[in-house]
């Protein structure tokens, strides 16, 4: 059983020094008194650690066997990664359950054995959950993932991924112009806190921004919505920001596809690029684009590909949602936070865009502590993604247990030729196990620990199947 190893003083750390020092004199010839009274160690602690070199913890022993708590341990981190993750008080309950089964005389446990528990297996932790579309994580097979990586493959035998200056990757997202939610220090008893801004709450800017693999970014896109363009709101800019307008505020074919053209296609510099984006229909359904495209091979020789990534998955497979909007979003939501004690320092919807170009391209009066650096962290999600470099086993690391769950009966019926004559005939001879049953449990439990399926992942496995049934398959147009 693992332990968590504790931080020792100077004074422990000199005891056992002197204790190893003196067993090596010992081994060495020199008597055993001896040797204690010249580095000061009792000579009982001395010939015990001689008999006995790897003693035993001290303390009372523990509720449960070390190898029971070994699968207890086994089986909730197996919960965890079905998508089926167990509470404090879930693991309590269940902690009862099995000393009820045990016949154990003590079957209640509280929240002191529980934080002991952990300490004791540092691969086990307190985590906080995200919720996660069940119907979208089920559309996230292992056939569907070789699919994609089979569609990559083919563009990096085309040469379309072989240097980073190549690969490019758009995505939306919002900013907002106040923080809704926070923890201040208020009146006990008081339910509503008040905490005034300028403008309306639901006010915020779509921000489109495009870089590559190699850490490049371009101007980024603010989509507004209204009528007519506001010259002022490009105030202390300097000329590194896209400026649109539409009615509705959201990406429309129009903005996105002359963005690209006017922006990104100038940047480009190698003769074939591949651009990935997700599945909105302002991008695929997107005839303009098309057009934009071959006009610009046929006027430079320079092809570009759109890839369109798999739908619903863009949380796990597209570099800015998978590296950058997290970190951009936290230092944003820091900078809304200490701008309100700032006199005159309040984002309003119009002087929003100086305040994202200020911390996006690290321009005068941008404070480390804010900001963004989406370069870093684009090249670090191309990698994680196994965009570029292009690797198919990192693509693949994607599939995790709650998207696809058969990927462990996938392995349970994965046959392995073994001969088990042998261990038969010892089990039946020495063990006196001769049941058709007991030999046939024994032989699965075998090849479960060759195929790397521990009986706690097939314990999950079935837990998450009986609470939540089969998987309901959501509808997509192609």
């Amino acid at each position: 059983m693992a332990v968590r190893s504790q931080l020792k003083t100077a004074f422990q750390v000199h005891q056992e020094l002197s204790l190893e020092a003196a067993i090596h004199e010992v081994k060495n010839g020199q008597s055993q008194a001896s040797a204690a009274k010249i580095y000061r160690i009792s000579r009982t602690t001395l010939r015990n650690r001689l008999q006995n070199s790897t003693p035993s913890s001290v303390g009372a022993p523990t509720k449960f066997a070390s190898h029971e708590e070994d699968r207890l341990a086994e089986f909730f981190l197996a919960c965890s990664d079905q998508g089926v993750p167990l509470n404090r008080y879930h693991c309590l309950q269940i902690f009862s359950e099995v000393a009820i089964e045990l016949g154990m005389q003590s079957t209640t446990f509280n929240d002191a054995f529980f934080n002991r528990f952990i300490s004791r297996h540092p691969d086990v932790s307190l985590r906080i959950t995200h919720a996660s579309n069940r119907k979208k994580d089920r559309e996230w097979t292992t056939e569907l993932c070789e699919e994609y990586i089979s569609r990559l493959r083919s563009l990096f035998d085309r040469g379309f991924l072989e240097r980073p200056e190549q690969v490019w990757n758009l995505d939306e997202t919002a900013f907002d112009t106040s923080e809704m939610y926070d923890r201040v220090v208020a009146r006990k008893g008081v339910n509503q806190i008040p905490s005034q801004f300028d403008g309306n709450e639901k006010e915020c800017v779509t921000i489109l921004p495009c870089g590559n693999a190699a850490g490049v970014q371009l101007k980024f896109m603010a989509l507004y919505a209204g009528k007519v363009h506001v010259q002022s709101r490009l105030d202390d800019t300097f000329g590194l920001c896209y400026h649109a307008v539409n009615s509705s505020g959201y990406m429309d074919t129009v903005h996105f596809a002359n963005y690209i053209r006017k922006e990104v296609f100038p940047a480009i510099n190698e003769l074939k690029s591949v651009i990935f984006l997700d599945g909105h229909y302002s991008h695929v359904n997107n005839l303009r684009l098309i057009r934009y495209c071959k006009q610009f091979f046929e006027e430079s020789g320079k092809q570009v590909e759109i890839f369109c990534l798999p739908s619903g998955q863009t949380s796990h497979l597209q570099p800015f949602d998978v590296s950058a909007f997290g970190g951009v979003k936290k230092k944003w939501k820091m900078y809304l936070r200490d701008r309100k004690l700032v006199k005159g320092g309040r984002v309003t919807k119009d002087n929003l865009l100086s305040h994202v170009v200020k911390l996006w391209y690290r321009t005068e009066g941008c404070t480390e502590r804010y900001a963004f650096n989406v370069g870093q962290s684009l090249q670090s999600g191309f990698a994680k993604t196994g965009l570029f470099l292009f690797s198919p086993e990192v693509i693949r690391q994607t599939v995790k247990l709650h998207h696809d769950p058969q990927i462990i009966e996938r392995g349970i019926r994965r046959e392995i030729q073994q001969d088990f004559g042998p261990l038969i005939n010892i089990l039946k001879d020495q063990y006196n196990i001769s049941a058709e049953k007991d030999l046939e449990d024994i032989k699965e439990f075998i090849q479960l620990k060759q195929k790397g399926i521990t009986p706690g992942a097939v314990l999950a496995n079935v837990m998450q199947k009986d609470l939540f049934g089969e998987a309901p398959k959501k509808q997509r147009r192609q």
